[in-house]
């Protein structure tokens, strides 16, 4: 069976396992104490080797009753080694003190009392607890009952002290003792351990999704959010985070672009307004001032005040068109197209409006058949044409030429493809000519495209055809216009 992955994990699965691998930790650890610690102490209480903590101060009674059998004798150092064969010296520490207090002899030579009014007042206070242990002075009596000495019997009340030879075992046995609360010891060290590795995983991508959210407060949303694998969750939500920080940062980007477009677009309908009403104004003006005095000047005042209102009118319904074309419900018209009778259609409309300048205009088709059906909105590419069309026109010199060429293309496609013998296109104008309301500075309003806006929204008409559009420059001179489109 392979190893368990811990990462790509739910929460919940991750604190259930958890929970369960600190529980199961904790009963085998606990188990296993406790199993050691029954060991132990079966194996002392089953030898009956181990004394109680008190056994030194059961021998007292006993020691005193020598002390008393024996009487002044003891206060002679001749007594030492049958006293100490009655007291167990390796667990009681004795000292025979003389009336006065001096120390006789013993397993101790400090002294203990000052004088005689200190040792009967010990003597009197009976068991007492001095240095970490017990002191009890019992006095030593001639026959006629007088105190002419005592016996300092000194003692502990531990296991330790009482058992020295197995002094090591008890204090293991202490020790293991001390972890019949081992359950709760282990349960805690478990958790703390398994609570900090859940929370070192957690704190990084929490850390990084409270500095993004400080960074978005700021609109500062050039940041990538790092993949978070520790847990399914985690993954999901830094996913989602990153997610909704490209999106803010697109919508910002799109905003900003919107405010410099409504802002560029107020400034071009200004200017583009401007003039037209400036002469309009003005001309309106002159009729009303000169009243009948100036009859030969009025064809020529309303010819301009037509021509400006024409301009005006245009610049409207470009802006019209733009707005309708850039709404995301923008849709096409698509209808069955015999692409031969559309160009001859096409065609004579601007053989009559190159008439106009003497402008030589040719077309021809390539692949021409006259059963050749496209699914294409025939009106819409009409708009896209007399766009292109009209620009070359206005920018081809009298007796100048166009030619239209048109290709059926074995995927479907159709392109047109303009030439003229114009200026063609600056370096500036050939990089703009697609943005809205770019004009070229130099020009007039009336020689510069307008509003700006005929070759946008021939762009945007195209691309909903899934076509493209490009602009160049003529080896010979002139401007090339090339228009593909795919059928719908």
């Amino acid at each position: 069976m392979g190893k368990v992955n811990r990462k790509n994990q739910t929460l919940r699965t991750k604190f259930i396992s958890s929970f369960y691998l600190v529980l199961f930790k904790s009963i085998i650890a606990t188990i296993t104490i406790w199993l050691l610690l029954f060991v132990c102490m079966n194996l002392l209480f089953s030898t009956n080797k181990l004394k109680p903590a008190n056994y030194y101060e059961q021998q007292l009674p006993a020691i005193e009753n020598y002390i008393d059998d024996v009487g002044t004798s003891l206060l002679s150092i001749s007594s030492q080694k049958q006293l100490e064969s009655v007291i167990p010296i390796e667990g009681i520490d004795y000292q025979v003190i003389d009336l006065n207090g001096v120390p006789v002899y013993g397993t101790y030579r400090t002294k203990s009392v000052g004088n005689a009014e200190e040792l009967k007042r010990n003597i009197t206070a009976g068991v007492t607890k001095k240095d970490g242990g017990f002191v009890k002075y019992y006095p030593v009596k001639d026959e006629l009952g007088t105190v002419q000495g005592a016996v300092s019997l000194k003692y502990d009340l531990s296991l330790i002290t009482s058992n020295p030879d197995n002094k090591w075992v008890i204090i293991f046995f202490g020790i293991m003792l001390l972890f019949v609360v081992a359950p709760f010891v282990f349960f805690y060290l478990f958790s703390y351990f398994a609570g900090k590795r859940l929370s070192q995983e957690f704190e990084r991508p929490f850390n990084e999704i409270i500095e993004s959210t400080k960074k978005i407060k700021e609109q500062d949303l050039d940041f990538t959010l790092p993949t978070i694998s520790y847990s399914v969750e985690l993954e999901q939500l830094t996913q989602a985070f990153e997610e909704m920080r490209s999106a803010l940062r697109d919508s910002l980007n799109r905003q900003l672009q919107l405010e410099q477009e409504r802002k560029d677009m107020m400034a071009a309908i200004s200017h583009d307004l401007r003039n037209p009403l400036t002469i309009i104004q003005g001309h309106a003006e002159g009729l009303l001032e000169s009243g009948e005095k100036q009859k030969e000047r009025l064809d020529s005042y309303l010819q301009t005040i037509i021509r400006n209102t024409n301009y005006a009118s245009h610049l409207i319904a470009d802006l019209n068109e733009m707005a309708l074309v850039e709404k995301p419900t923008f849709t096409l018209n698509p209808k069955q197209t015999q692409i031969t009778q559309f160009v001859q259609r096409k065609s004579q409309e601007y053989q009559n409006l190159c008439a106009e300048k003497c402008i030589d205009f040719q077309y021809r088709m390539i692949d021409e058949d006259e059963k050749c059906l496209r699914m294409i909105d025939q009106d819409r590419i009409s708009q896209v044409l007399d766009n292109i069309m009209t620009n070359s026109i206005r920018y081809t010199p009298n007796h100048g030429k166009i030619e239209w060429i048109t290709a059926l293309e074995t995927d479907g496609r159709v392109s047109f493809e303009i030439f003229d013998s114009g200026p063609g296109f600056s370096t500036e104008r050939k990089q703009n000519v697609f943005n809205k309301y770019y004009q070229e500075k130099s020009k007039e309003p009336e020689e510069s495209g307008l509003s700006g806006l005929g070759l946008y929204i021939a762009k945007e008409i195209v691309k909903k055809h899934g076509g493209d559009i490009t602009v160049n420059n003529r080896e010979i001179g002139g401007a090339y216009v090339k228009v593909r489109i795919c059928e719908l």
